[in-house]
């Protein structure tokens, strides 16, 4: 506890001396780019928000604040048109910031493509081109489903039972008990192929058609189209582009999510989000072949003269440590 006391403490520190202190409070020397990573954008009141992982889900009125700073601070530009101004010589603001969207959320949809428009906030959406228009889940959301079994039958389950944190385990305060204990499993699990997970989920918990979670294909036309919302390539099936992924696989997974999203949107991807960061040398010398720049999950900001288009690197934003102010710019300033 009194660890706990002096670690909030700290944080707390921290992040009122990023308010003042802050790179966004500076001039660079040379030109820098901000891209935050967003997920999706929930109320709290909405049921989908207590299912989710802590690390993926931001309210509408957190994103609301977000933006109001961000035109404090920042130039808000589209993530490609940024990339092609540096690309081509021309001179760029001294501190941009691109929003990104990762996967194709209905929540996108629904609330924050609304507060885009009401603001005038461009932002990148990248797609899982195959999930678009199903009633599939991704493998996490899945996992943390199957966590709402009593204990005892989830003990019985052989391959998640040695995942499953103690029984007195308990989670930080700040975040709710059945989320932190998924985001736990979750993280356990990504060890093992995403292949390999789907199976173990199929054989205890088929995937049944529930609520819709993703876009369909008309929400996300309407999005593409509104000049505010670019669309990118997230893979087809949001496989990690790992070194157990067949060869066969990742090529397919880059070259048909851009042909699928370029003909359903009529204009094909030039960007691309690695799905949950992980990235293999055959995923590093593929992508160039088919996108003209690709993002990570790997943390920090841009520098003009050390970019690596093809490992952008962003900020990862979620509710619990970027729900007021303070803690914005603390995330901004990159500190910890």
């Amino acid at each position: 506890m009194l660890l706990r006391t002096a670690k909030n403490a700290l944080r707390s520190s921290v992040d009122s001396a990023a308010v003042l202190f802050g790179p966004q409070r500076r001039q660079p020397r040379e030109p820098r780019l901000w891209i935050l990573m967003y997920h999706r954008i929930l109320p709290k009141s909405d049921p989908r928000y207590s299912r989710e992982e802590p690390g993926m889900v931001v309210t509408p009125e957190t994103l609301e604040m977000h933006l109001q700073i961000l035109r404090r601070h920042f130039d808000i530009v589209p993530l490609s048109e940024w990339l092609d101004r540096r690309h081509s010589g021309q001179a760029l603001p001294a501190k941009s910031c691109a929003i990104t969207f990762d996967d194709g959320w209905l929540d996108n949809y629904e609330y924050a493509f609304p507060i885009l428009k009401r603001h005038q906030v461009p932002a990148t959406l990248f797609a899982v081109s195959h999930m678009i228009g199903t009633s599939d889940s991704f493998w996490p959301n899945r996992v943390a489903k199957l966590l709402e079994r009593p204990r005892k039958e989830l003990e019985s389950i052989p391959w998640l039972a040695p995942h499953l944190p103690p029984e007195d385990f308990s989670p930080d305060a700040e975040s709710a008990s059945a989320q932190e204990t998924a985001s736990r499993v979750i993280g356990s699990l990504k060890t093992f192929s995403d292949d390999r997970i789907h199976s173990w989920l199929d054989s205890v918990a088929p995937e049944a058609a529930d609520e819709r979670a993703m876009m369909n294909w008309d929400e996300l036309r309407e999005m593409a189209t509104s000049g505010f919302v670019e669309i990118g390539s997230h893979t087809c099936h949001h496989y990690r582009l790992r070194t157990d992924l067949p060869p066969d696989i990742i090529e397919r997974e880059l070259a048909e999510s851009k042909k699928i999203l370029g003909e359903e949107l009529k204009q094909a991807p030039r960007l691309f989000c690695y799905p949950n960061g992980d990235v293999c040398e055959q995923a590093l010398r593929q992508v160039p072949e088919f996108y003209q720049a690709a993002v990570t999950t790997k943390r920090g900001i841009n520098v003009a003269s050390e970019l690596n288009s093809f490992q952008l690197l962003r900020l990862g934003i979620h509710q619990d440590r970027c729900d007021t102010e303070a803690k914005f710019y603390s995330r901004l300033a990159n500190w910890y």
